[in-house]
């Protein structure tokens, strides 16, 4: 048996990947997991719910306000200095084999806690340009994985040690079928966007001939998008895989799981970054991936119906890109067990 301690919240984004790595393990090998989350956030309810036999441990902690000399942060760091207290005396307790962290304040927090023991550290930087929790622990890593080849340079020093394997996608057991192929994948991340939401409403007006399956992340959006014949509207998307795999191109914000997965299954597609996300990574996402031809990109304060509707033509027209040989999370599994058995 392998015991893990994993920590990578707050957003969707560090989690995903996250589980698609321990999924993976503990379908190679018995695991027993320790899994850090933040108290009230994505991580906590989508662990407790999906993966009961991991035990849980939830921090009340927020991340570090930015410009960083933001006078509230006296007090975050007072918080974040005794969660890292208790987290190393909870990690004494477990002994874990390995540490497996993918980004978020948490993985700042479980790294630092962990840097003092005789521990193996894992480290995948979802984002092209590295987060700060991600450079705060790279220091204790045995090994950095990242999605894109121009991260290793943004990680100096700690170059020597980064292995680019794309991002962890999470792979079902069970993937339900999908009675829908060719379709246009719309998706606004795990909580939906209101602004990916209105533009598409105007492009359905404009596209009557063609199809689109659209994750809206609300009810609300879900009834009034329902209204267009050409238009399956969710309000969340459970098995995302396959509707991934019977897709002819997406359109979608530039998260780096979205992305992950966009390459993983060879759809090409539309990103429209969201550019406020902490360090612009979003933007920086979306204009690497359009570097190596996978995207069109629109920025938010240019984007408009039109622009969508020219910018699918182009994209149809490229065809489907080459879907990806190793899920990136196998990748990372066995490098981590080559090295930890």
């Amino acid at each position: 048996m392998i015991r893990i301690a994993a920590a990578g919240g707050g957003t969707g984004g560090h989690l995903y990947p996250l589980l698609a790595i321990l999924e993976t393990l503990s379908r190679m090998v018995e695991t027993k997991i320790l899994f850090f989350a933040v108290k009230g956030k994505i991580d906590e309810r989508v662990v407790k719910k999906e993966h009961p036999e991991y035990e849980t441990i939830s921090l009340n902690i927020r991340g570090l306000l930015r410009p960083l000399y933001h006078p509230k942060n006296i007090w975050r760091t007072a918080k974040l200095m005794d969660a890292i207290l208790k987290v190393r005396k909870k990690l004494k307790e477990f002994k874990p084999d390995v540490v497996i962290l993918t980004g978020g304040y948490i993985s700042g927090v479980v790294g630092l806690a962990a840097k003092s023991m005789k521990t193996s550290i894992y480290v995948h930087e979802q984002n092209v340009v590295p987060g700060l929790a991600v450079k705060t622990v790279a220091k204790y890593a045995r090994k950095i994985f990242v999605s894109f080849e121009k991260t290793r340079s943004l990680l100096g020093e700690w170059k020597n040690k980064t292995l680019v394997t794309g991002c962890p996608v999470r792979e079902p057991d069970n993937n339900e079928a999908v009675p829908l192929k060719d379709f246009i994948l719309v998706l606004g991340g795990s909580l939906g966007s209101d602004k990916i939401n209105q533009l598409m409403e105007e492009v359905y007006r404009k596209l009557p001939h063609m199809f689109f399956v659209h994750s809206t992340g609300s009810e609300e959006w879900s009834k009034k998008l329902s209204k267009f014949s050409n238009v399956a509207a969710y309000s969340y998307i459970e098995n995302m895989s396959a509707f991934w795999k019977r897709a002819a191109m997406s359109i979608s914000r530039a998260g780096a799981s979205t992305i992950g997965e966009m390459l993983y299954y060879g759809v090409p597609g539309i990103l429209i970054p969201w550019e406020d996300s902490a360090e612009s990574h979003q933007l920086e996402n979306a204009l690497e991936a359009e570097r190596l031809g996978y995207a069109v990109v629109i920025r938010e304060k240019e984007v408009n119906a039109q622009k969508i509707v020219e910018a699918i033509d182009k994209v149809i027209k490229k065809g489907k890109i080459k879907k990806m040989k190793e899920n990136p999370a196998l990748i990372i599994s066995k490098e981590i067990l080559g090295e930890i058995r």
